[in-house]
């Protein structure tokens, strides 16, 4: 019974090693790119093997004169035959293993669509053909969104089909694979195109509004709403096609000449309109950060408010889906204004602190840590400036000939 268990272990043993040399040669030979050459070295190594086996293993097996003398010979024969059979092919493959640290071996590149053909038809205006090509690779890579962009803007650019144009758009937004910014920009596009080409900021406003609702509280939905905030209407978007004449105006004669320019100034700007105006915008677009950052300076610097301008900053600051570089300056400019208009340097440093806990390791806080110590010296440095008044000279200088104008030795009146 033993005798039986120990021949099935060996039937058994012997199966196992045929079916893993099996798969391991088969394997070998798929990857192989010389199988004539790799099948003539098999068989090379078989009749060799077989020569080693049948005929020099009985005779070094009998341990006499004839092993030593003539089996051991032949056994080293049968090495270096092998030797010759394997060694060149052994030795480029381990070069071929360290060249692949360097070239990638045979490990073929990430498929990529070939975009220069349509590029090449859309410059030379055979743009027809130009979509009939990206079609073309677009069957291969159907998510890949430059391509799409690229068919968009020809469609919509150079052949003014909006339609197809939008059509393209939203397959790119019923592709989940693509990143939020870029969903963004192709709905920006459109936006951008049904104001150029349709007029319609009814279509553009809708179009904006999709950026918000599909990625709310993001980058995107901030730059959307700048954008809804400054949309331009239907009346400025007409004038734009209309060339409307120009009226030409009479302007004073020898304008130069006159001794003062009283009349001819430009009015001072009323903070009391542009505050009212500014507040009626926010009233409509309160994420309108334009708007809001103008009004702060507004209160800040014309009506001498610091609490209202802060409130106003702060609120940009509080503004989840805000830029953080767009926080920074925000910040960056409350702490001016608490320097500048309030006198206050101790306050200032406080706020730039807030930009150093929002990002430690950032060159905003960088930037933030350099400005504390020398914001005392900025506002020293506002105080000090002053105005330099030159001196009366002659009148209509100018205008004498025949002579270099006089000398003054007393500098100007400070």
């Amino acid at each position: 019974m033993t005798d039986f268990w120990t021949i099935a272990a060996r039937i058994l043993g012997a199966l196992g090693g045929v079916v893993v040399a099996a798969w391991l040669l088969t394997a070998w030979w798929k990857k192989s790119d010389d199988r004539p050459g790799l099948l003539k070295r098999w068989l090379l190594t078989l009749a060799d093997l077989l020569f080693l086996g049948l005929v020099v293993g009985p005779i070094v097996g009998r341990f006499d004169y004839g092993a030593a003398f003539v089996g051991v010979p032949m056994a080293a024969v049968g090495g270096l035959i092998l030797a010759i059979i394997w060694v060149p092919h052994l030795a480029g493959s381990v070069g071929r293993k360290f060249g692949q640290l360097y070239d990638g071996g045979d490990v073929p590149p990430d498929p990529e669509p070939f975009f220069s053909i349509a590029e090449a038809r859309q410059k030379t205006g055979r743009y027809i053909e130009a979509v009939a090509e990206l079609e073309k690779q677009l069957e291969v890579f159907p998510t890949h969104f430059r391509g799409l962009m690229m068919l968009a803007e020809i469609q919509a650019d150079n052949l003014h089909d909006l339609p197809a144009a939008t059509e393209t758009i939203e397959r790119i937004a019923s592709q989940p694979v693509h990143a939020p910014k870029n969903v963004a920009y192709a709905f920006t596009r459109l936006a951008d195109w049904q104001l150029k080409y349709l007029k319609d900021p009814v279509a553009a406003r809708a179009t904006f509004q999709r950026i918000v609702d599909l990625f709310p509280d993001s980058p995107e939905a901030y730059h959307a709403h700048q954008r809804l905030a400054h949309l331009a209407t239907a009346e400025f978007l007409a004038g734009t096609t209309e060339r409307k004449p120009l009226k030409l105006t009479r302007h004073e004669d020898r304008l130069g000449l006159r001794p003062d320019f009283e009349g001819l100034k430009a009015p001072a700007p009323d903070p009391v309109a542009r505050a009212e105006v500014l507040v009626r915008q926010l009233e409509r677009f309160p994420l309108d950060s334009q708007a809001r950052e103008e009004l702060a300076l507004v209160y800040a610097c014309d009506f001498g408010r610091l609490d209202l301008a802060a409130e106003q900053l702060e609120q940009l600051v509080a503004q989840p889906c805000a830029p953080e570089a767009q926080v920074t300056r925000w910040l960056n400019l409350l702490a001016e204004l608490q320097a500048r208009e309030g006198g206050d340097v101790a306050l200032a440093r406080q706020t730039l602190e807030r930009i150093i806990e929002r990002s430690p390791e950032s060159g905003a806080a960088e930037a933030a840590r350099r400005r504390m110590a020398t914001i005392g010296l900025e506002l020293r440095a506002k105080k000090e400036s002053r105005a330099v008044a030159l001196g009366s000279y002659e009148k209509r200088l100018g205008l004498k000939m025949g002579g270099p104008p006089p000398r003054h030795t007393s500098p100007p009146s400070t």
